[in-house]
């Protein structure tokens, strides 16, 4: 336990990962609050889209892929890619949280004829866990996007191929958010749209640039 509280101690921008615990408590109580009216996200592309069960198992892979990610960049000290890799969640995943509480959205696009077999009951339990409301936009495309950024960036890999898998598996996951019918294609655009801020202020700088600005303008008034 000491280990622990020093490891924290000596390597503070660590603390940034107790984010996801407030992340999934929120979570939780958004998907359980009451809804009985929502916007629906659609559009035609959708019926373009089949449902493929099989895609349950690359969008399971949200959950160790965001995990990997992390660990991956605290045991390789990667401070400013770990940096960037949390700040662009907490502002993506946080901001999508407030964006569903005032503007309650859904999607009315899932599989109904679901059978028995391991693949079905995964997908039911997903179904189950995670509810067809909050979709837009998508913190699964936000959260990958995000971990993609951050291992490319990682001065400690430069192996190409290693690189090119985790951009493969990043892929897939925001690929199986459509072909599980977990989100619209809506969805999925938006939530890349709303990457290219999210990417300005962490990733690009941005919040740094901004800071420096507004220390200049305190000095100046002083």
């Amino acid at each position: 336990m000491k280990r622990i509280f020093d490891y924290f101690k000596k390597n503070k921008y660590a603390l940034l990962s107790f984010y996801f615990l407030i992340y999934v408590i929120g979570f939780f109580i958004i998907e359980r609050l009451p809804m009985p009216e929502y916007w629906v996200s659609y559009i035609p592309l959708d019926d373009k889209i089949p449902f493929c069960r099989y895609f349950i198992y690359p969008y399971c892979m949200w959950y160790p892929f965001l995990a990997v990610c992390g660990l991956y960049l605290l045991i390789k000290k990667e401070e400013q890619p770990f940096r960037d890799y949390m700040w662009f969640i907490i502002i993506g995943f946080t901001g999508t949280l407030i964006f569903c509480i005032l503007f309650p959205n859904g999607q009315d696009l899932r599989a109904t004829e679901l059978g028995n077999s391991i693949t079905d009951r995964l997908i039911k339990f997903i179904y189950t866990a995670d509810t067809n409301t909050n979709v837009i936009p998508s913190m699964h495309i936000i959260g990958t996007v995000s971990g993609i950024i951050a291992m490319f960036r990682a001065k400690s890999q430069k192996g190409k191929l290693f690189k090119y898998v985790i951009l493969v598996i990043g892929l897939a996951i925001m690929l199986a958010t459509m072909f599980v019918k977990q989100h619209s294609a809506l969805d999925v655009i938006v939530s890349l749209i709303v990457c290219v801020p999210l990417y300005l202020l962490t990733f690009a700088g941005g919040a740094k640039k901004i800071k420096a600005a507004l220390r200049g303008k305190k000095k100046e008034n002083k």
